[in-house]
């Protein structure tokens, strides 16, 4: 009996172990009376790039208090409080910084749930296309009294995108890879991650006067092998790499470029189409969108425009 009491006793205090830290932070915002302002978002947490980016763009980077790891533009992110990663978020962290409104992703649902669970009011925004871009400055907008702001932004946005669309009206349409990602520490041309059909990056290329060099339908950001991409045979590759790199001594543009010489069959590749694009404004899905948009449509349309600032 005396040892069945003992494992009780032990198996009780782990529980009591597990749950205090919880209860001690809900202990810790309930003694402070802390009412979060439903009306106007005061004090916000973002739980990925690219809203930060669009907070940061409507005027509210001095209200965001936390941010995740991933969140590196503009750089004035470095000095705000991260509260870890898509998957490993620090919900303690995010409690002590008494939030009024977390802005997270629609793929956030089990984030979603364990913040509203704490009595935390979130703000799940769309981020797969364009138009899902647009809803979310407007949905922030509306949450953080930036209406105008908002809607100044969007006319700046459509204004910019339009100015594309009819400096390639009419052009010829080449054939675009663009590539998201793969290996580039060991240069090895297997496994790439490319744009598919019906999101973000083929809207782009719709709008910088190209088409999809991949066609099929099932897979939004398909892996695809050397032989995929040398029977898509594309007129123009694009490859996307962040400038924010782990690896101690990562390749440079140039490097990266020389990796495609591999498959020397390709068109892009014989005719020097192959571009390295570097930096994370092409793989946020946030306001800098337009910016990628303006680089890929002189990139297939140099003739179109009086200055090429690509990076290459």
């Amino acid at each position: 009996m005396a040892c069945a009491e003992d494992k009780r006793i032990r198996r009780v205090g782990r529980q009591i172990r597990d749950i205090f830290p919880v209860l001690l932070l809900c202990s810790f915002v309930g003694c402070t009376h802390y009412e979060p302002d439903r009306e106007h978002a005061q004090r916000i947490i973002s739980l990925a790039p690219s809203t930060t980016e669009i907070l940061f763009a409507l005027g509210l980077g001095d209200r965001v208090v936390g941010v995740t790891r991933y969140c590196n533009y503009p750089p004035s992110t470095s000095e705000i409080t991260r509260v870890g990663g898509y998957v490993d978020l620090n919900y303690e962290e995010i409690v002590l910084l008494r939030p009024d409104l977390t802005v997270l992703l629609t793929s956030h649902r089990d984030a979603k749930a364990e913040l509203e669970q704490m009595g935390i009011r979130t703000l799940s925004t769309p981020h797969e296309t364009i138009a899902d871009i647009h809803q979310t400055i407007r949905m922030i907008g509306n949450a953080c009294d930036r209406k105008d702001r908002a809607k100044s932004l969007l006319d700046e946005l459509a204004r910019r995108t339009q100015a594309v669309r009819d400096a390639v009206d009419g052009k010829q349409r080449p054939r675009v890879l663009i590539c998201i990602g793969r290996d580039t520490q060991s240069g090895q041309m297997s496994g790439l991650y490319i744009a598919g059909r019906h999101g973000l990056y083929d809207e782009i290329i719709e709008m910088a006067g190209g088409v999809n060099a991949y066609q099929e339908e099932a897979v939004a950001y398909p892996q695809v092998s050397a032989e995929g991409v040398i029977n898509m045979d594309p007129d123009v590759i694009i490859e996307i790499v962040s400038d924010v790199n782990p690896d101690a001594d990562p390749p440079t543009g140039t490097e990266i470029k020389q990796h495609w010489e591999q498959l020397r069959t390709i068109k892009a590749v014989r005719e020097g189409q192959v571009h390295v694009v570097l930096g994370t404004h092409a793989l946020h899905p946030g306001p800098r969108y337009v910016e990628f948009l303006e680089q890929v449509a002189r990139l297939l349309h140099p003739d179109c425009f009086f200055e090429n600032d690509v990076h290459d």
